[in-house]
């Protein structure tokens, strides 16, 4: 199909297909018979083949926040890595699909098979980072995104940091009503509830780490899951740099533009996604029976199982040169970063630096290899993982 990463097998140089005649596909500017080329067996997009793969947030005690994400959440630990050299662990979280194979991961236990799965995922992962000791700090309050000095007076206003960045993490379910329900009978925090505020029928869950956590209604399908993990929320200074950024170097695709004129502001749903995926999402979704514009309403993102980035652009912040969002590296702390699976980490980074993409950690520097850094228009850090890398013999846990 048009637009589908295959891998030519003489070279294992990897590709979009653009051009086909039904017996040979043109992709890197020559021709190949269907013989030379080979599917893929992860899916991928863009000139890099990119997946959005993870999002990072520190969290004070793994021991609490993990459970609360089985439970509540229906979440599985698929990895971990240790680095006590540098006094911090990463711990991976998925809401698999049911019946989905994962290699046996726990709090005590995890293989080079479980990196193998996470590096060559499908979904989208939630990654905890623990500094070691964080969870006997009495004085630690990790920052969740949403005070600021740009916040209406409140409970969300603070005078650190002068803008807000990160928003919040968000789950799909079929009744908002009753699944906030049963949180609250089984303890959790609200932030907002269904039928407060002035948008009705959503609500926001604390977690233990006090991130906001979006409970959004999906269309009813027969769903075997009670949830699926649906969006990341940014907030970002320039909409459209941002939207090229994303999808020129990450091959996202985005599937709405939801214009607020009378708030002033813009929602932007980015997601990656193969054309056989998109394909078989507009099918459920009357609103895309005539191929898919993103400035005409549609229910995509209430039908896929795929991640979104939701970007939140409150217009005219991109003419104030001294406007900046907060990145959540620096103080105050709480976000750290999106990341992208990638085939050829080295060509693909080549490749960006000649196209002006602005680095904070070639794959060469520092001692974690198979990894970048790069800024994204908000300056934002992006995480860039090569399929192949691994830490064996850098994490002291396998």
């Amino acid at each position: 199909m048009i637009g589908s990463n295959v891998k030519v097998t003489a070279s294992n140089c990897i590709g979009a297909v653009t051009q086909s005649n039904g017996h040979a596909c043109k992709l890197l500017g020559r021709w190949y018979h269907q013989s030379e080329l080979a599917a893929l067996p992860y899916k991928g997009s863009g000139p890099y083949h990119a997946r959005f793969q993870q999002t990072m947030l520190r969290i004070k005690d793994p021991k609490v926040t993990i459970p609360w994400y089985e439970k509540h959440f229906g979440m599985k630990l698929v990895h971990w890595i240790d680095f006590p050299q540098w006094t911090f662990t990463v711990y991976f979280m998925e809401r698999p699909r049911e019946g989905q194979v994962i290699p046996p991961c726990s709090l005590e236990k995890t293989t080079v098979e479980n990196e193998r799965y996470l590096n060559n995922m499908d979904g989208a992962t939630l990654e905890f980072t623990h500094n070691h000791g964080a969870e006997n700090d009495e004085n630690l309050k990790l920052w969740n995104g949403n005070t600021g000095r740009d916040a209406d007076p409140g409970p969300n206003y603070a005078e650190e940091p002068a803008n807000r960045g990160f928003g919040h993490v968000a789950f799909n379910c079929d009744d908002v009503y009753e699944a906030c329900d049963i949180l609250e009978r089984n303890g959790v925090k609200f932030q907002k509830k269904p039928d407060e505020g002035r948008m009705k029928g959503l609500a926001f869950a604390l977690d233990p780490n006090g991130y906001w956590v979006e409970i959004v209604k999906r269309e009813k399908l027969g769903w075997l899951e009670y949830y699926n993990y649906s969006q990341t929320m940014m907030r970002v200074k320039d909409g459209p740099a941002t939207i090229e950024f994303y999808t020129k170097h990450l091959g996202m695709t985005l599937i709405r533009k939801m214009d607020m004129p009378q708030y002033k502001f813009t929602n932007y749903f980015l997601v990656s996604v193969t054309p056989e995926e998109l394909e078989e999402a507009m099918k459920l979704d009357p609103a895309c029976a005539n191929g898919l514009d993103p400035n005409v309403p549609n229910g995509l993102t209430k039908v896929m199982w795929n991640a979104c980035l939701e970007l939140t652009w409150n217009h005219g912040t991109e003419k104030d040169p001294n406007f900046k969002v907060h990145d959540g590296n620096a103080q105050p702390q709480g976000f750290g970063h999106v990341g992208f699976l990638l085939d050829d980490l080295q060509g693909a980074c080549d490749q960006m630096e000649a196209d002006g993409v602005k680095f904070k950690k070639r794959p060469q520097d520092g001692n974690m290899r198979g990894i970048a850094f790069i800024y994204d228009p908000n300056d934002y850090w992006v995480e860039l993982i090569d399929r192949k890398a691994s830490f064996a013999g850098i994490c002291a846990n396998y």
